[in-house]
């Protein structure tokens, strides 16, 4: 039997072998593409959202102006002291003065205040006095006051407030200049603790004898 096949229909199937295996390649490549593309994420575009605006607010310096309506401290105050200070009075005579510059005492004089600084203190009665006790000069400056006590060495004791009395416990010795020294003395005293609104009467000894008699004596 023979099976020889013609050239001619040997390259005719030859061709058409060949065109089906480049189909099959082309098939396979879109089918690749196919899978590829099934498993590739979707991406859905979204929707913008829209940003509100955050308003601003506005933040006043600390250092701006005050109003119309605040006050001021003023820069200086007439009776300003010193830091660490205070001032208390201590008083003297003006002689003859018949009750013109300060309160009227005995022999047509006056009781006249003079303040002085301090250190600051939370006994202010002791502290003017001690304050007066110390002047030793008897005339004050250039202010023309008398001071009746210069002579005195005098020290203070004890003080004590109860109610509306001060009581003044003096030791030392009381050296006067004339009967119109009498007034001057009790009233440089008195009036040096009377200042303090809480105080409305002052006695006072030396030695432990009543100032009043000790003046009677003189």
């Amino acid at each position: 039997m023979n099976f020889s096949i013609p050239l001619c229909q040997w390259g005719r199937h030859a061709y058409v072998g060949a065109s089906h295996f480049l189909f099959m390649r082309q098939f396979i490549f879109l089918l690749t593409l196919l899978a590829l593309a099934a498993c590739a994420p979707i991406r859905i575009p979204l929707a913008a959202t829209p940003t509100r605006a955050i308003a601003s607010t506005s933040i006043a310096p600390t250092n701006a102006p005050p109003s119309a309506n605040a006050t001021r401290e003023p820069t200086a105050r007439p009776s300003q002291t010193p830091t660490g200070t205070m001032k208390i009075k201590v008083f003297f005579v003006a002689l003859d003065d018949k009750g013109k510059s300060g309160k009227a005492i005995g022999c047509a004089d006056s009781i006249v205040a003079v303040e002085r600084l301090i250190p600051i203190t939370t006994a202010p009665l002791t502290a003017a006095l001690r304050e007066l006790f110390s002047l030793r000069d008897a005339q004050i400056g250039q202010s023309g006051l008398y001071n009746a006590l210069a002579q005195s060495p005098l020290k203070i004791e004890s003080v004590s407030i109860i109610g509306e009395r001060a009581e003044i416990q003096l030791s030392g010795t009381l050296k006067l200049g004339g009967v119109c020294d009498n007034p001057r003395v009790d009233a440089q005293i008195k009036e040096t603790a009377l200042q303090f609104s809480n105080i409305k009467s002052v006695s006072v000894s030396i030695n432990g004898t009543p100032l009043e008699k000790i003046l009677s004596e003189k």
